[in-house]
């Protein structure tokens, strides 16, 4: 397959379904961030195009999804190898694994897992280390199609603290990034591993931004939602998109289970809460209204960041239903802090393996390796244009059931979007409804059949590790 399949533009990037609407190439290039009619951020092509040759050049260095030669495993090296005394091809450079919860405060109620994805920054900015936190706010809406929320900047310990909880909402970088030229300081930003990267590219090139964010920290990202999906949880529940004003992803509380992801959808009269998997398209992982762009991404626990945060997906952890996070460390600073709070009780961490970072994870990696290398298969048997990623095409040995599991999730996401966007065009959630429901029915089946066996592995190893055998 010939350079000329592989993308190379912005344009490429947003025609092809590729762009993850970052906004780093809105930021280099000082334009703007449109949100389409799928709820998803997309730069605002004319603007750039105005701007000539030089921003574009700068917009496209910057976009994580071109310019292969800056992946992750080179921007790694490049901020992050000198610390790190480990290399590993699923997780990138780290210091330690870890495995466990905040004790002190509220910090673990109030968060979705183990507490520890605002405590990082709480901890950080109360020894001096940092000045804010730029992190997720909750934002007013005003139109059906507007963001619930958007990236801020938390300045207070009661700031950084209330900004607890994972949104499974797109966000985008271009907002902020201008604000701390308004706001000097030296901050922690908190993003998917996208969002990341490509602050890692724009700190390459712009001094002020390599500058200003001093720590970076990823949580584990499984896919993108856009704002669609959103609407369509409090839709399923009875709260129209006009309607709905607040939202919240997953809801801690009695006999909530850690793995359960109930969410709670406010109107200005209305609070309703459910468990997602109970509504059309929102069992996560099915990837309903999801970016078509997270289809071709290969990093799931974010390898450009200082520190990793995600869930503790590990059997010996399961039973305890507050939730327990897994923490990826690369920065020795931050190490440092974590090794301290450990002495002092502020914190109850064990020490993990590389392979139980793996396991963790282990339905991100399969899609992200098994899944993306049959994708780009397909992509370039039908000569389509697509990023140059480090997984190679058809370098996965894959059952014709698995193939045809993957094929039909990337079907879940393009039913899901454009049937959505006729739900809205008709003020009608049936047709959103009817459609994606015969789908996923499909899908269910195969996914039953497919994964039998691990289940059964993941039952033996839990039952042992209760039985202490």
């Amino acid at each position: 397959m010939g350079s000329e399949a592989r993308i190379s533009t912005i344009e490429n990037v947003v025609d092809g379904g590729f762009c993850v609407g970052c906004g780093a190439c809105a930021f280099s290039a000082g334009t703007g961030m449109n949100i389409n009619k799928y709820g998803e951020y997309t730069p605002d092509l004319d603007a750039l195009n105005e701007k000539g040759q030089e921003a574009l050049e700068k917009a496209q260095f910057v976009c994580p999804s071109l310019n292969p030669s800056y992946n992750e495993d080179v921007l790694a090296t490049e901020f992050l190898a000198d610390e790190n005394s480990n290399k590993s091809e699923y997780i990138g450079y780290y210091e330690n694994v870890y495995g466990g919860y905040v004790k002190e405060a509220d910090y673990r109620n109030r968060g979705t897992s183990g507490g520890f994805g605002t405590w990082v920054g709480a901890a950080l900015f109360q020894k001096g280390m940092i000045d804010g936190v730029i992190h997720v706010k909750e934002t007013k809406r005003e139109n059906p199609l507007d963001p619930f929320f958007k990236y801020g900047i938390s300045t207070t310990l009661d700031e950084i603290q209330n900004g607890a909880r994972t949104k499974y909402h797109v966000i985008e970088l271009s907002e902020i990034l201008n604000l701390i030229r308004e706001k000097p300081g030296k901050y922690l930003l908190i993003g998917v591993p996208c969002m990341v990267k490509a602050v890692r590219r724009v700190q390459l090139t712009d001094p002020f931004v390599k500058e200003s964010i001093k720590y970076t920290l990823s949580l584990v990202c499984g896919h993108l939602k856009s704002i669609n999906w959103t609407l369509s949880l409090a839709w399923g529940k009875g709260i129209v998109p006009e309607k709905a004003t607040k939202f919240k992803y997953r809801t801690k509380g009695e006999g909530i289970s850690a793995r359960a992801y109930v969410f709670t959808a406010y109107s200005d009269s209305l609070e309703i809460a459910e468990d997602s998997a109970k509504v059309i398209g929102g069992k996560f992982n099915q990837g309903a209204l999801m970016l078509e762009a997270c289809n071709f991404c290969d990093d799931v626990v974010g390898e450009t960041a200082d520190i990793t945060v995600g869930d503790a997906w590990l059997p010996q952890f399961e039973i305890d239903a507050q939730g327990t996070n897994m923490l990826i460390v690369r920065n020795r600073e931050i190490n440092e802090l974590l090794q301290q709070s450990i002495k002092e009780d502020r914190v109850n961490l064990v020490d993990l393996t590389e392979a139980d970072a793996k396991y963790a994870q282990a339905g991100g990696f399969r899609q992200r390796r098994e899944g993306l290398s049959f994708r780009l298969g397909k992509m370039d048997k039908q000569n389509k244009m697509r990023p140059e990623k480090r997984i190679k095409a058809n370098s996965h040995a894959l059952t014709e059931l698995r193939k045809t599991i993957y094929t039909m999730r990337e079907g879940v996401t393009t039913v899901s979007r454009e049937s959505f966007v006729k739900a809205l065009e008709n003020n009608d959630y049936s047709i959103y409804n009817k459609r994606l429901k015969i789908y996923l029915k499909r899908l269910r089946l195969l996914e039953v059949a497919s994964s039998a066996p691990r289940f059964i592995s993941k039952k033996i190893a839990t039952l042992r590790l209760k039985n202490n055998i």
